[in-house]
């Protein structure tokens, strides 16, 4: 990563959704607001030893009574997700009183410890701003508010007149500001750009899983008619041969239709492709949306029937012959008034019995229909 960011990843971190910013979660804010709140509390043992009794009550009432009802007020509101402009203000403003009252308490204490407590205060403004979990524009707020204050109570000594003291202080408090708001934006184009690269990333693998839907659902669909086509009748009876459910049996339907090589021989091709795709049309629309089609052959068709008995069979069968007659395509190698016509075998379900079986049987049948004359249904 080089040492400058573009402009416009700097203004996507800083208008960023709260929502999508991983350091920003609920979580993250109140992991924070927990060490701020345990950090407050261990500083009472430096206290006791720094401050005067005077003074040590003093402590004592900024770090209890102020500092750890506005941590402890950030932390309830942090778990009503409604709340989140008052969440960002009771946290921003628990951190400026935890910096305040650290450098107040400084002022009081004798050295070494006063020097200590100062940087202190600024360590609390610097962790503030980096690490608060707080929203680009609230962090900005809060540290030049908690700048603002530091420089006011370190340069007056919190005396009437000011002491004026400690300037060298300020210019260390607008450096030590200046890097931690430069490090939290460039923390932030850096998680927004990281952020980008795994939307990306998930739009590319759903695009990838669509593709690959698309490809399964091609290599196993037939393109001139779309119904399945022989390689996915092969993968059902392979899906039932590796099942430990013993099989109730299927109900299989084979079409042929009548006479098709001479309707291309003197239609065409492209009238027999034509063809095929009404007759396909005619025999979906008289099934069930359980019922699987597949292009077995040719002009020949199975058709998976589930939980129909003989009768019901062979009922739907009669359905699908009436159904293909009735769209009267003229068929050319067969004369003048004759039409395309399909021929049907079945084979009722039998108990155990393998959809490689079925489908065996109902061939069989299809050819005593088409022995028998054809445009007829056998058993």
């Amino acid at each position: 990563m080089t040492d400058q960011f573009p402009a416009d990843n700097d203004r996507r971190a800083s208008d960023a959704q709260d929502s999508e910013h991983p350091m920003r979660g609920a979580g993250a804010r109140r992991r924070f607001l927990i060490g701020t709140l345990l950090v407050n509390i261990a500083a009472l043992t430096i206290d006791v030893f720094a401050l005067d009794p005077q003074h040590l009550a003093l402590a004592l009432g900024l770090r209890l009574l102020v500092v750890t009802p506005l941590v402890l007020l950030a932390l309830a509101l942090n778990r009503r997700p409604a709340d989140r402009p008052l969440q960002t203000a009771a946290q921003a403003t628990a951190v400026v009183a935890f910096a305040l009252s650290v450098t107040a308490i400084g002022q009081f204490a004798p050295e070494p410890f006063a020097g200590r407590y100062m940087m202190a205060a600024l360590f609390v403004i610097f962790a503030g701003t980096l690490v608060s979990a707080l929203p680009w524009r609230a962090t900005r707020i809060m540290t030049i508010a908690a700048a603002a204050l530091y420089t006011l109570i370190v340069v007056s000594g919190l005396r009437w007149p000011p002491a004026w003291s400690n300037i060298d202080l300020v210019g260390l408090c607008l450096v030590t500001c200046v890097i931690a708001l430069r490090a939290r934006q460039r923390k932030d184009a850096q998680i927004a750009e990281l952020q980008q690269i795994r939307r990306r990333d998930a739009l590319l693998k759903q695009e990838l899983r669509q593709a690959n839907a698309a490809l399964g659902r091609l290599s196993t669909t037939d393109p001139l008619t779309g119904v399945f086509n022989r390689r996915y009748l092969d993968e059902l009876i392979e899906q039932e041969t590796a099942s430990l459910v013993p099989s109730l049996g299927q109900s299989v339907l084979m079409i042929d239709v009548d006479h098709f090589k001479l309707f291309n021989d003197h239609g065409g091709h492209a009238a027999g492709d034509s063809c095929l795709q009404q007759i396909v049309t005619a025999v979906r629309r008289n099934l069930r949306s359980c019922d699987v089609v597949v292009r077995y052959g040719g002009e020949e068709f199975a058709v998976v029937l589930p939980g129909l008995d003989e009768a019901e069979l062979r009922e739907t069968a009669e359905r699908l012959c009436h159904a293909v007659s009735d769209l009267q395509i003229p068929h050319p190698g067969l004369g003048q008034g004759r039409v395309v016509t399909i021929s049907v075998g079945i084979a009722p379900p039998v108990p155990a019995e393998t959809l490689a079986d079925a489908i065996q049987r109902a061939d069989q049948s299809l050819y005593r229909a088409k022995r028998a004359g054809r445009n007829r249904v056998s058993a």
